[in-house]
């Protein structure tokens, strides 16, 4: 585990793939195994990098308020510094799971061009009119290809998928079927659809 400071703290991340890969993928998520490889088998399947990030409170609190001197504003800042580190001058690959979502879309904002794709697994759309009013700008203005995921039982269902596509300059929607849902809750998880994920953010980087 690696540390990278943030406000009086510092946030946990893990690097795990192939060292010194050309493309490499942030990913965002909450919990225990939030700096864990999704899947093994389906990443040694790609010469990528990965860098997973473990997000929690507050480091997620007043996702809508970003920009300014939010703990998730000052989260996305603390993002960049770190993605400016572990991939200086590169193209990157981004993707945020569930409560994780909100912060990987509006770094992927913040980033420009140099957040070229984008995944968000499970991730629900905005609750209230403040909360969507502030997020549109920012869709509208999203440099990165976005690939949107979202299937079983939810919270984030089709709807939710639909709200961001619409907004969204260059997206996708899948949909995964309940038997490929493995979780005990029956939510999509990113493990559940990790192959798909990394296809995504990491175009042409599959074995041969």
């Amino acid at each position: 585990m690696s540390l990278a400071p943030w406000l009086d703290g510092e946030l946990g991340y893990r690097s795990f793939g192939t060292p010194g890969a050309p493309r490499v993928v942030f990913v965002l998520r909450t919990g225990d195994v939030a700096t864990t490889d999704p899947d093994t088998r389906v990443t040694s399947g790609f010469d990528v990098r990965i860098v997973a990030v473990g997000l929690d409170a507050p480091e997620l609190e007043d996702p809508p308020v970003f920009g300014g001197q939010t703990s998730a504003g000052l989260t996305v800042e603390a993002l960049r510094a770190l993605l400016d580190r572990e991939a200086p001058g590169a193209k990157v690959g981004l993707v945020g799971e569930r409560a994780a979502g909100p912060i990987a879309i509006y770094l992927a904002a913040a980033m420009g061009p140099v957040v070229d794709r984008l995944v968000i697994v499970g991730v629900e759309s905005p609750s209230d009119p403040l909360s969507r009013d502030l997020r549109t700008p920012l869709l509208d203005h999203l440099d990165a290809e976005a690939l949107i995921i979202v299937g079983g039982a939810g919270p984030a269902g089709v709807a939710d998928a639909e709200w961001y596509l619409e907004r969204m300059r260059a997206a996708e929607m899948e949909v995964v079927p309940d038997a490929e849902i493995g979780s005990v809750n029956g939510h999509v998880t990113l493990t559940s659809v990790w192959a798909r994920a990394l296809a995504h953010a990491a175009p042409g980087a599959e074995r041969r």
